[in-house]
Protein backbone atom coordinates (compact mmCIF):
# COMPACT_ATOMS: atom_id res chain seq x y z
CA UNK A 1 0.00 0.00 0.00
CA UNK A 2 3.10 2.80 1.09
CA UNK A 3 4.53 1.81 -2.43
CA UNK A 4 1.26 2.32 -4.45
CA UNK A 5 1.32 5.66 -2.78
CA UNK A 6 4.83 6.76 -3.02
CA UNK A 7 4.71 5.67 -6.79
CA UNK A 8 1.78 7.81 -6.99
CA UNK A 9 3.53 10.68 -6.10
CA UNK A 10 6.43 10.13 -7.63
CA UNK A 11 4.39 9.77 -11.27
CA UNK A 12 2.72 13.01 -9.92
CA UNK A 13 5.52 14.94 -9.68
CA UNK A 14 7.56 13.90 -13.35
CA UNK A 15 5.31 16.93 -15.53
CA UNK A 16 6.12 19.27 -12.77
CA UNK A 17 9.58 17.81 -13.01
CA UNK A 18 9.84 18.03 -17.30
CA UNK A 19 8.51 22.09 -16.90
CA UNK A 20 10.77 23.09 -14.68
CA UNK A 21 13.52 22.07 -17.07
CA UNK A 22 15.47 20.66 -14.00
CA UNK A 23 17.94 17.75 -14.20
CA UNK A 24 18.11 15.62 -10.33
CA UNK A 25 21.94 14.14 -9.98
CA UNK A 26 22.87 13.13 -7.13
CA UNK A 27 20.47 15.02 -5.05
CA UNK A 28 21.56 18.48 -6.80
CA UNK A 29 20.00 20.32 -9.13
CA UNK A 30 21.56 20.89 -12.72
CA UNK A 31 20.17 24.34 -15.03
CA UNK A 32 21.74 24.67 -18.61
CA UNK A 33 22.57 28.34 -18.59
CA UNK A 34 20.18 30.42 -20.89
CA UNK A 35 20.60 33.85 -23.17
CA UNK A 36 19.33 36.75 -21.19
CA UNK A 37 16.33 37.26 -22.74
CA UNK A 38 15.34 33.35 -22.27
CA UNK A 39 16.79 33.27 -18.51
CA UNK A 40 14.48 36.50 -17.56
CA UNK A 41 11.31 34.22 -19.06
CA UNK A 42 12.45 30.82 -17.65
CA UNK A 43 12.70 32.41 -14.25
CA UNK A 44 9.69 34.48 -14.09
CA UNK A 45 8.08 30.54 -15.43
CA UNK A 46 10.15 28.72 -12.37
CA UNK A 47 8.66 31.13 -9.79
CA UNK A 48 5.13 31.15 -10.74
CA UNK A 49 5.51 27.47 -10.98
CA UNK A 50 6.98 27.35 -6.66
CA UNK A 51 4.54 29.64 -5.95
CA UNK A 52 1.53 27.16 -7.08
CA UNK A 53 2.91 24.06 -6.21
CA UNK A 54 5.05 24.96 -3.28
CA UNK A 55 1.94 24.68 -0.39
CA UNK A 56 0.98 21.07 -1.91
CA UNK A 57 4.23 20.32 -1.45
CA UNK A 58 4.90 21.25 1.92
CA UNK A 59 1.65 19.59 2.68
CA UNK A 60 2.82 15.96 1.60
CA UNK A 61 6.18 16.00 2.89
CA UNK A 62 4.44 16.63 6.24
CA UNK A 63 2.33 13.37 6.03
CA UNK A 64 5.16 11.77 4.72
CA UNK A 65 6.80 12.48 8.18
CA UNK A 66 3.65 11.29 9.77
CA UNK A 67 3.94 7.97 8.07
CA UNK A 68 8.11 7.60 8.78
CA UNK A 69 6.89 8.36 12.45
CA UNK A 70 4.27 5.63 12.32
CA UNK A 71 5.75 2.99 10.68
CA UNK A 72 8.64 3.36 12.96
CA UNK A 73 6.63 2.95 16.02
CA UNK A 74 5.47 -0.26 14.35
CA UNK A 75 8.64 -1.66 13.79
CA UNK A 76 8.49 -1.59 10.08
CA UNK A 77 11.84 -0.16 9.39
CA UNK A 78 13.03 -1.24 5.81
CA UNK A 79 9.20 1.14 5.10
CA UNK A 80 10.19 3.39 7.29
CA UNK A 81 13.51 4.18 5.21
CA UNK A 82 11.66 4.13 1.79
CA UNK A 83 9.79 6.51 2.83
CA UNK A 84 12.53 8.86 4.58
CA UNK A 85 14.24 8.71 1.24
CA UNK A 86 10.94 10.13 -0.53
CA UNK A 87 11.21 12.34 1.81
CA UNK A 88 14.60 13.60 0.96
CA UNK A 89 13.91 13.50 -3.03
CA UNK A 90 11.15 16.04 -2.69
CA UNK A 91 13.35 18.54 -0.56
CA UNK A 92 15.80 18.13 -3.19
CA UNK A 93 13.32 18.58 -5.90
CA UNK A 94 11.94 21.13 -4.87
CA UNK A 95 13.77 25.28 -4.33
CA UNK A 96 13.50 26.25 -1.20
CA UNK A 97 15.16 29.80 -0.07
CA UNK A 98 18.14 28.01 1.47
CA UNK A 99 19.37 26.17 -1.44
CA UNK A 100 21.92 27.53 -3.83
CA UNK A 101 20.16 27.65 -6.90
CA UNK A 102 17.22 29.21 -4.94
CA UNK A 103 19.34 32.50 -4.27
CA UNK A 104 21.01 32.15 -7.96
CA UNK A 105 17.12 32.58 -9.74
CA UNK A 106 17.35 36.17 -11.23
CA UNK A 107 13.73 38.05 -10.29
CA UNK A 108 11.88 39.24 -13.63
CA UNK A 109 10.54 43.05 -13.72
CA UNK A 110 8.41 41.98 -16.33
CA UNK A 111 6.66 45.19 -17.66
CA UNK A 112 3.17 43.01 -17.66
CA UNK A 113 3.58 43.52 -13.91
CA UNK A 114 4.79 47.13 -13.76
CA UNK A 115 2.92 50.16 -13.19
CA UNK A 116 3.51 53.04 -15.78
CA UNK A 117 4.21 57.06 -14.73
CA UNK A 118 4.02 59.47 -16.77
CA UNK A 119 4.53 59.24 -20.57
CA UNK A 120 6.37 55.69 -20.21
CA UNK A 121 4.50 52.41 -22.00
CA UNK A 122 5.10 48.81 -23.07
CA UNK A 123 5.78 47.54 -25.81
CA UNK A 124 5.97 44.09 -26.20
CA UNK A 125 9.27 43.31 -24.12
CA UNK A 126 10.46 46.63 -24.09
CA UNK A 127 9.77 49.58 -21.48
CA UNK A 128 9.73 52.89 -24.13
CA UNK A 129 8.32 56.51 -23.96
CA UNK A 130 10.69 58.40 -21.79
CA UNK A 131 9.13 61.47 -22.95
CA UNK A 132 8.63 63.90 -19.92
CA UNK A 133 9.88 64.74 -16.69
CA UNK A 134 8.91 62.71 -13.63
CA UNK A 135 7.73 59.40 -16.25
CA UNK A 136 9.14 56.03 -14.63
CA UNK A 137 8.32 52.25 -13.97
CA UNK A 138 7.25 50.42 -11.04
CA UNK A 139 6.90 47.35 -9.53
CA UNK A 140 4.98 46.59 -6.15
CA UNK A 141 4.78 43.89 -3.78
CA UNK A 142 7.54 42.01 -5.23
CA UNK A 143 8.34 38.57 -3.00
CA UNK A 144 12.32 38.60 -2.94
CA UNK A 145 14.49 36.35 -0.63
CA UNK A 146 16.67 38.79 1.90
CA UNK A 147 19.71 39.68 0.36
CA UNK A 148 21.77 41.62 -2.24
CA UNK A 149 21.05 41.92 -5.93
CA UNK A 150 22.22 43.55 -8.54
CA UNK A 151 20.12 45.32 -11.27
CA UNK A 152 20.55 44.01 -15.03
CA UNK A 153 19.05 45.26 -17.68
CA UNK A 154 19.67 45.83 -21.26
CA UNK A 155 19.01 49.76 -22.96
CA UNK A 156 18.69 51.30 -26.41
CA UNK A 157 19.43 55.14 -26.61
CA UNK A 158 19.56 56.95 -30.10
CA UNK A 159 18.38 60.53 -31.80
CA UNK A 160 15.03 60.48 -33.29
CA UNK A 161 15.63 62.45 -36.67
CA UNK A 162 14.63 66.30 -36.65
CA UNK A 163 13.16 68.38 -39.87
CA UNK A 164 15.91 69.81 -41.81
CA UNK A 165 16.09 73.73 -40.98
CA UNK A 166 13.95 72.95 -38.07
CA UNK A 167 15.08 74.70 -34.58
CA UNK A 168 14.24 72.03 -32.16
CA UNK A 169 14.00 73.95 -28.39
CA UNK A 170 15.78 73.13 -24.50
CA UNK A 171 15.18 69.57 -23.60
CA UNK A 172 13.57 68.79 -26.87
CA UNK A 173 16.94 68.22 -28.82
CA UNK A 174 18.51 64.94 -28.52
CA UNK A 175 20.83 64.10 -25.45
CA UNK A 176 23.75 62.27 -25.51
CA UNK A 177 22.95 60.13 -22.64
CA UNK A 178 20.33 59.48 -20.14
CA UNK A 179 20.16 59.80 -16.09
CA UNK A 180 18.29 57.34 -14.27
CA UNK A 181 17.38 56.54 -10.37
CA UNK A 182 16.77 53.29 -9.17
CA UNK A 183 15.26 52.85 -5.63
CA UNK A 184 12.81 50.89 -3.05
CA UNK A 185 10.16 52.92 -2.26
CA UNK A 186 9.14 53.07 1.24
CA UNK A 187 9.60 55.17 4.64
CA UNK A 188 11.24 52.58 6.47
CA UNK A 189 14.63 52.66 7.60
CA UNK A 190 17.49 51.50 5.29
CA UNK A 191 15.94 52.09 2.10
CA UNK A 192 17.54 55.10 1.27
CA UNK A 193 20.93 53.04 1.21
CA UNK A 194 19.30 51.24 -1.59
CA UNK A 195 19.03 54.22 -3.85
CA UNK A 196 21.42 53.85 -7.07
CA UNK A 197 21.68 56.03 -9.96
CA UNK A 198 23.12 54.99 -13.49
CA UNK A 199 23.51 56.93 -17.16
CA UNK A 200 22.22 55.27 -20.13
CA UNK A 201 24.83 56.13 -23.08
CA UNK A 202 23.95 57.01 -26.99
CA UNK A 203 24.00 53.69 -29.04
CA UNK A 204 25.53 52.63 -32.28
CA UNK A 205 22.25 52.26 -33.63
CA UNK A 206 18.42 51.20 -32.93
CA UNK A 207 19.15 47.89 -32.77
CA UNK A 208 22.30 47.30 -30.39
CA UNK A 209 21.16 46.94 -27.16
CA UNK A 210 24.21 47.69 -24.13
CA UNK A 211 24.39 45.53 -21.53
CA UNK A 212 24.37 46.92 -17.75
CA UNK A 213 24.58 46.10 -14.32
CA UNK A 214 23.45 48.13 -11.09
CA UNK A 215 24.15 48.16 -8.29
CA UNK A 216 23.90 46.14 -5.33
CA UNK A 217 21.43 46.80 -3.41
CA UNK A 218 20.40 45.30 -0.20
CA UNK A 219 17.01 44.08 0.56
CA UNK A 220 16.17 42.82 4.38
CA UNK A 221 12.41 42.43 4.11
CA UNK A 222 9.85 41.30 1.84
CA UNK A 223 7.50 42.39 -0.31
CA UNK A 224 9.18 45.02 -1.38
CA UNK A 225 7.88 48.24 -4.24
CA UNK A 226 10.78 49.21 -6.73
CA UNK A 227 10.61 52.31 -8.88
CA UNK A 228 12.92 52.90 -11.92
CA UNK A 229 12.23 57.31 -12.43
CA UNK A 230 14.30 58.88 -16.03
CA UNK A 231 15.86 62.20 -13.96
CA UNK A 232 14.31 64.40 -16.90
CA UNK A 233 12.26 63.63 -19.60
CA UNK A 234 13.77 63.17 -23.19
CA UNK A 235 11.45 63.85 -25.93
CA UNK A 236 14.38 64.26 -28.56
CA UNK A 237 15.30 60.23 -28.30
CA UNK A 238 14.30 57.20 -28.57
CA UNK A 239 14.72 55.49 -25.48
CA UNK A 240 14.24 51.67 -25.03
CA UNK A 241 14.59 49.31 -22.11
CA UNK A 242 14.47 45.99 -21.82
CA UNK A 243 15.15 42.15 -19.92
CA UNK A 244 15.37 43.89 -16.48
CA UNK A 245 15.74 41.56 -13.32
CA UNK A 246 17.76 41.43 -9.82
CA UNK A 247 20.43 39.02 -10.14
CA UNK A 248 21.10 37.72 -6.41
CA UNK A 249 25.18 38.99 -6.05
CA UNK A 250 27.25 35.02 -5.49
CA UNK A 251 30.50 35.49 -3.69
CA UNK A 252 33.59 34.75 -5.49
CA UNK A 253 36.65 33.16 -4.20
CA UNK A 254 39.74 34.75 -4.21
CA UNK A 255 41.63 33.89 -6.52
CA UNK A 256 45.54 34.57 -5.49
CA UNK A 257 48.73 35.07 -7.86
CA UNK A 258 52.27 36.18 -7.36
CA UNK A 259 52.62 40.02 -7.86
CA UNK A 260 55.16 40.13 -10.88
CA UNK A 261 57.32 43.24 -11.16
CA UNK A 262 56.00 45.48 -13.29
CA UNK A 263 56.57 49.63 -13.68
CA UNK A 264 54.18 52.51 -12.83
CA UNK A 265 50.92 52.01 -12.76
CA UNK A 266 48.13 54.35 -14.88
CA UNK A 267 46.93 55.78 -11.65
CA UNK A 268 50.26 56.58 -10.82
CA UNK A 269 50.89 58.27 -14.62
CA UNK A 270 47.65 60.55 -14.28
CA UNK A 271 49.02 61.24 -10.57
CA UNK A 272 52.65 62.67 -11.49
CA UNK A 273 51.07 64.66 -14.47
CA UNK A 274 48.26 65.97 -12.71
CA UNK A 275 51.18 67.31 -9.80
CA UNK A 276 53.01 68.87 -12.67
CA UNK A 277 50.41 70.04 -14.34
CA UNK A 278 49.68 72.12 -11.69
CA UNK A 279 52.76 73.59 -10.94
CA UNK A 280 53.05 74.37 -13.99
CA UNK A 281 49.69 75.89 -14.07
CA UNK A 282 49.67 77.94 -10.92
CA UNK A 283 51.74 81.02 -11.62
CA UNK A 284 49.82 81.07 -14.73
CA UNK A 285 46.72 81.52 -13.34
CA UNK A 286 47.83 83.52 -10.25
CA UNK A 287 48.96 85.89 -12.79
CA UNK A 288 45.92 85.99 -15.12
CA UNK A 289 43.22 86.43 -12.03
CA UNK A 290 45.49 89.11 -10.70
CA UNK A 291 45.38 91.11 -13.35
CA UNK A 292 41.49 90.91 -13.71
CA UNK A 293 41.13 91.85 -9.96
CA UNK A 294 43.84 95.21 -10.60
CA UNK A 295 41.89 95.58 -13.77
CA UNK A 296 38.34 95.75 -12.56
CA UNK A 297 39.63 97.87 -9.45
CA UNK A 298 41.55 100.45 -11.46
CA UNK A 299 38.83 101.26 -14.53
CA UNK A 300 35.23 100.60 -13.52
CA UNK A 301 34.24 100.97 -16.91
CA UNK A 302 36.34 97.51 -17.40
CA UNK A 303 35.32 95.69 -14.38
CA UNK A 304 31.94 94.06 -15.90
CA UNK A 305 34.15 93.00 -18.55
CA UNK A 306 36.71 91.61 -16.02
CA UNK A 307 34.46 89.71 -14.74
CA UNK A 308 32.52 87.69 -17.56
CA UNK A 309 36.46 86.98 -18.34
CA UNK A 310 36.54 85.38 -14.50
CA UNK A 311 33.29 83.96 -14.89
CA UNK A 312 34.60 82.44 -18.44
CA UNK A 313 37.69 81.35 -16.56
CA UNK A 314 35.31 79.47 -13.69
CA UNK A 315 33.23 77.57 -16.64
CA UNK A 316 36.28 75.84 -18.46
CA UNK A 317 37.23 74.79 -15.21
CA UNK A 318 34.33 73.12 -14.22
CA UNK A 319 33.73 71.97 -17.75
CA UNK A 320 37.26 69.91 -17.59
CA UNK A 321 36.04 66.59 -17.16
CA UNK A 322 38.62 64.65 -14.73
CA UNK A 323 40.20 67.94 -14.45
CA UNK A 324 38.61 68.92 -11.05
CA UNK A 325 41.71 67.96 -8.40
CA UNK A 326 43.81 70.60 -10.65
CA UNK A 327 42.33 73.89 -11.16
CA UNK A 328 39.69 74.08 -8.68
CA UNK A 329 42.18 73.41 -5.93
CA UNK A 330 44.48 76.08 -7.33
CA UNK A 331 42.10 78.35 -6.99
CA UNK A 332 40.41 77.45 -3.21
CA UNK A 333 44.05 77.78 -2.35
CA UNK A 334 45.24 81.09 -3.73
CA UNK A 335 42.94 83.71 -3.61
CA UNK A 336 40.18 82.41 -6.34
CA UNK A 337 37.83 81.16 -3.74
CA UNK A 338 39.83 83.02 -0.48
CA UNK A 339 39.44 81.25 2.83
CA UNK A 340 37.56 78.08 1.44
CA UNK A 341 38.14 74.74 3.50
CA UNK A 342 38.81 72.21 0.95
CA UNK A 343 37.51 68.82 1.23
CA UNK A 344 38.98 66.27 -1.33
CA UNK A 345 37.52 63.26 -1.65
CA UNK A 346 33.80 63.22 0.70
CA UNK A 347 31.27 61.24 0.64
CA UNK A 348 27.76 61.86 1.13
CA UNK A 349 26.20 60.33 4.39
CA UNK A 350 22.52 58.80 4.81
CA UNK A 351 20.62 60.89 7.83
CA UNK A 352 17.47 61.47 9.07
CA UNK A 353 17.83 65.30 8.71
CA UNK A 354 19.37 65.63 5.30
CA UNK A 355 17.56 67.90 2.99
CA UNK A 356 17.90 68.58 -0.55
CA UNK A 357 19.60 71.65 -0.05
CA UNK A 358 21.55 70.38 3.77
CA UNK A 359 22.73 66.93 4.75
CA UNK A 360 25.81 64.99 6.04
CA UNK A 361 29.21 64.49 4.68
CA UNK A 362 31.90 62.98 5.97
CA UNK A 363 35.99 63.23 5.04
CA UNK A 364 38.28 61.66 6.68
CA UNK A 365 36.28 59.68 9.16
CA UNK A 366 35.11 63.44 10.37
CA UNK A 367 31.08 63.77 9.58
CA UNK A 368 30.14 67.55 8.63
CA UNK A 369 26.18 69.14 8.08
CA UNK A 370 26.39 71.38 5.17
CA UNK A 371 24.16 73.35 3.65
CA UNK A 372 24.48 74.54 -0.08
CA UNK A 373 25.69 77.93 -0.67
CA UNK A 374 23.39 80.42 -2.45
CA UNK A 375 19.99 77.79 -2.90
CA UNK A 376 16.70 76.96 -0.75
CA UNK A 377 14.98 73.48 -1.47
CA UNK A 378 11.45 73.49 -0.09
CA UNK A 379 11.38 72.20 3.67
CA UNK A 380 9.71 69.16 4.66
CA UNK A 381 8.18 70.07 7.18
CA UNK A 382 4.83 72.66 6.80
CA UNK A 383 5.97 73.72 10.19
CA UNK A 384 9.33 75.65 9.16
CA UNK A 385 6.98 78.77 7.93
CA UNK A 386 9.60 81.06 7.04
CA UNK A 387 11.52 78.69 4.56
CA UNK A 388 7.78 77.43 3.35
CA UNK A 389 6.72 81.39 2.66
CA UNK A 390 10.47 82.16 0.74
CA UNK A 391 10.00 78.91 -1.39
CA UNK A 392 6.17 79.34 -2.63
CA UNK A 393 6.91 83.25 -2.84
CA UNK A 394 10.12 82.53 -5.18
CA UNK A 395 8.06 79.84 -7.29
CA UNK A 396 4.54 81.47 -7.27
CA UNK A 397 3.38 78.07 -5.42
CA UNK A 398 0.65 76.90 -3.39
CA UNK A 399 0.84 76.12 0.02
CA UNK A 400 -0.17 72.12 -0.87
CA UNK A 401 2.86 72.15 -3.34
CA UNK A 402 5.78 72.85 -1.25
CA UNK A 403 6.15 69.75 1.27
CA UNK A 404 5.78 66.95 -1.76
CA UNK A 405 8.89 69.06 -3.35
CA UNK A 406 10.85 68.98 -0.40
CA UNK A 407 10.31 65.23 -0.21
CA UNK A 408 11.38 64.92 -3.43
CA UNK A 409 14.06 67.52 -3.15
CA UNK A 410 15.46 65.19 -0.25
CA UNK A 411 14.93 62.17 -2.66
CA UNK A 412 16.74 63.59 -5.66
CA UNK A 413 19.62 64.89 -3.84
CA UNK A 414 20.29 61.38 -1.86
CA UNK A 415 20.23 59.38 -4.91
CA UNK A 416 22.30 61.77 -6.71
CA UNK A 417 25.09 62.09 -4.33
CA UNK A 418 25.47 58.67 -2.83
CA UNK A 419 27.96 56.35 -3.73
CA UNK A 420 30.02 59.77 -5.50
CA UNK A 421 33.25 61.30 -4.92
CA UNK A 422 32.62 64.71 -3.81
CA UNK A 423 34.95 68.03 -3.73
CA UNK A 424 33.32 69.97 -0.98
CA UNK A 425 34.54 73.86 0.12
CA UNK A 426 33.89 75.01 3.04
CA UNK A 427 33.26 78.68 3.31
CA UNK A 428 34.51 80.51 6.93
CA UNK A 429 31.87 80.55 9.58
CA UNK A 430 29.41 77.72 10.83
CA UNK A 431 25.85 78.01 12.02
CA UNK A 432 24.73 77.89 15.42
CA UNK A 433 23.98 73.94 15.19
CA UNK A 434 27.62 73.87 13.49
CA UNK A 435 26.31 73.49 9.63
CA UNK A 436 28.83 75.01 7.22
CA UNK A 437 27.98 76.66 3.68
CA UNK A 438 29.10 74.88 0.99
CA UNK A 439 30.42 74.49 -2.52
CA UNK A 440 29.92 70.84 -3.66
CA UNK A 441 31.19 69.64 -7.06
CA UNK A 442 31.39 66.12 -8.29
CA UNK A 443 33.95 64.85 -11.17
CA UNK A 444 32.06 64.57 -15.22
CA UNK A 445 29.81 67.08 -13.62
CA UNK A 446 30.71 70.46 -12.05
CA UNK A 447 28.92 72.23 -9.76
CA UNK A 448 26.60 70.48 -7.75
CA UNK A 449 24.35 73.60 -6.89
CA UNK A 450 23.90 73.74 -10.59
CA UNK A 451 21.88 70.52 -10.79
CA UNK A 452 19.46 71.25 -8.71
CA UNK A 453 18.51 74.25 -10.17
CA UNK A 454 18.57 72.76 -13.67
CA UNK A 455 15.66 70.40 -12.27
CA UNK A 456 13.01 73.32 -10.70
CA UNK A 457 13.83 72.05 -7.44
CA UNK A 458 15.72 74.88 -5.76
CA UNK A 459 15.80 78.22 -5.94
CA UNK A 460 18.76 80.99 -6.41
CA UNK A 461 18.90 83.16 -3.19
CA UNK A 462 21.02 86.13 -3.59
CA UNK A 463 24.02 86.12 -0.71
CA UNK A 464 24.11 89.19 1.41
CA UNK A 465 28.14 89.50 0.46
CA UNK A 466 30.05 88.42 -2.55
CA UNK A 467 33.60 87.69 -1.46
CA UNK A 468 35.34 87.76 -4.53
CA UNK A 469 35.78 87.79 -8.43
CA UNK A 470 35.19 83.33 -8.29
CA UNK A 471 32.36 83.69 -6.01
CA UNK A 472 30.56 86.71 -7.90
CA UNK A 473 31.37 84.75 -11.08
CA UNK A 474 29.45 81.00 -10.00
CA UNK A 475 26.35 83.15 -8.65
CA UNK A 476 26.16 84.91 -11.64
CA UNK A 477 26.22 81.70 -13.26
CA UNK A 478 23.52 79.90 -11.34
CA UNK A 479 21.25 82.94 -11.87
CA UNK A 480 21.48 82.72 -15.62
CA UNK A 481 20.91 78.56 -15.15
CA UNK A 482 17.63 79.63 -12.87
CA UNK A 483 16.32 81.76 -15.81
CA UNK A 484 17.02 79.15 -18.47
CA UNK A 485 15.05 76.05 -16.25
CA UNK A 486 12.07 78.44 -16.47
CA UNK A 487 11.81 79.13 -19.96
CA UNK A 488 11.86 75.86 -20.40
CA UNK A 489 8.60 73.83 -22.23
CA UNK A 490 7.54 72.16 -20.24
CA UNK A 491 9.41 74.02 -17.14
CA UNK A 492 11.03 71.22 -15.05
CA UNK A 493 9.98 70.93 -10.91
CA UNK A 494 8.51 73.58 -9.10
CA UNK A 495 8.77 76.15 -12.26
CA UNK A 496 6.22 73.53 -13.59
CA UNK A 497 3.94 74.04 -10.89
CA UNK A 498 4.42 77.89 -10.68
CA UNK A 499 1.36 79.64 -11.40
CA UNK A 500 4.04 82.99 -13.00
CA UNK A 501 6.09 80.68 -15.10
CA UNK A 502 5.74 81.03 -18.63
CA UNK A 503 3.04 78.80 -20.64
Amino acid sequence: MMNRVLSRFHFLLRPVTAALGLVVTGGLLAQTPDPAPLAVARAGFLRLIMADSQTLTEQYERALAKIEQELAEASDYEEARLVQQRRTELKALYLTSDTAMAQSLPSPLLPAQARFIGSTEARGDLISGWRTNNSGVEWSNLRLSPGKYYLELEANLVELPSLPGTLVPGRSRPQDSAVFDFYEVTLLPGAAENRRSFEVKLSQDETTFGQLKIGPVNFTRSPVTLRLMASSGYPGNLLRLRNLRLVPVTEEVPTITSPAPRGPSLDDLKKSMNEALTEVQKPILESYLDSLRLMGAENAALKDAADAEAKRLLKLMENSRGQTTGPLRILGNNGGLNGFEDLDGARFVADAGNRGDRFMIEHEGRKQSIRLLWLLCAPLDAGDEAASRAFSRHFGLGESDVTPLGRTAQEFTAGYLDGKELRVLLRPGRDKDGTANALVFLPEIGLFQNVLVDQGLAAVIAPKDRRGMMENGLFDSLLDREKAAKRQDPPPGAWGLSVSSPK
